[in-house]
């Protein structure tokens, strides 16, 4: 079930909806994987392996206080595009435990300094082929400019083989590669964790690349493409029929190492049913927290999960 690897927040509607109780272990993607799975994303691993790195920092000295470092980074991905984010670190040479993580759907997000306070190495990456900044107004511009011609997950959907999800995942993949091998990073303890958009950006990364020791996902997004309850963004409903290829159940059954997730019964961007056709798809150690009363949202249980990650890479 493994690849062939190369060495190296939408709101949600809230209408005062029951949820209703369903057979959640029954639940399987509706459609078999394509049988071009494996093979697309070999070779795109090794397409993006391919490509020089060229990775450039560029250090934020308003948010290096003495006790952090923190830099735009980006990294070149297929396509000729770029994908952006931050590296955040405590100051000394390591080696720190360390997290990565996508935003979930927006403008983008900023560093995440708090956490380097904590002791750990982190690796924020944006999904644009367009820099983020650490402000978020400025985020949100760039962001408008960029969604004049349509949403940005549906560019270049019509060809999987050059849409922006490719780019972005194969890049945040070598992203992750470059993170692993650092020598301020422990690579033995590394995890990835998200949100809706950022949730299935999780699930993804943590089947295509093997540096995980653990992975914590909220409402996860990309989840069970032919469902009659399919999670945003929905490709297939757009008439995208070939984006099947980033369904994240698919990717949940790669992944090895622990995954805690949660389900939202009454979320109806990522409905329960399609985060637990992800879910079933695991077969590595893995727990759900079922919110019957909550919608497409964050709620404490996120916060736990995330704990739960942190404590064990503490370990």
């Amino acid at each position: 079930m493994k690849f062939g690897m190369v060495p190296q927040a939408l709101p949600g509607s809230d209408r005062g909806e029951k949820a209703a109780v369903f057979s959640h272990k029954d639940i399987r993607p509706a459609l078999p994987e394509p049988e071009e799975f494996n093979e697309f994303w070999r070779s795109g691993l090794a397409e993006v392996a391919a490509v020089p790195a060229d990775v450039r920092r560029k250090r934020i000295e308003a948010l290096c206080d003495g006790r952090r470092e923190v830099c735009r980074i980006s990294f070149a991905t297929v396509g000729g595009g770029r994908i952006y984010g931050f590296l955040t670190r405590p100051a000394g040479p390591g080696p720190f435990p360390a997290l990565v993580s996508v935003p979930g759907a927006g403008p983008g997000t900023g560093p995440d300094a708090e956490s380097a306070d904590e002791g750990f190495a982190v690796l924020y990456c944006n999904v644009f082929p367009y820099e983020t900044t650490e402000d978020c107004a400025e985020n949100e511009r760039r962001y408008e400019a960029f969604n004049r011609e349509g949403l940005y997950i549906y560019r270049g959907a019509e060809s999987p083989e050059c849409c922006l999800m490719r780019s972005a995942l194969l890049g945040i993949g070598r992203a992750v590669e470059w993170f692993a091998a650092q020598p301020f990073v422990d690579a033995d303890r590394i995890g990835v964790f998200g949100s809706s958009q950022g949730g299935g950006f999780a699930l993804m990364l943590a089947g295509l690349v093997p540096h995980f020791r653990a992975a914590a996902v909220n409402v996860p997004a990309f989840c069970d493409f032919g469902g009659e309850k399919s999670g945003w963004p929905q490709f297939r409903r757009h008439g995208f029929d070939r984006m099947q290829l980033f369904d994240a159940a698919y990717f949940a059954a790669r992944i090895q190492c622990p995954v805690k997730m949660i389900a939202g019964w009454r979320d109806e961007v990522c409905p329960p049913e399609s985060v637990y056709a992800a879910y079933n798809c695991i077969n590595a150690p893995k727990e759900i927290i079922d919110e019957p009363s909550m919608a497409h949202e964050i709620w404490p249980s996120y916060g736990r999960l995330q704990q739960w990650l942190r404590e064990e890479l503490k370990g």
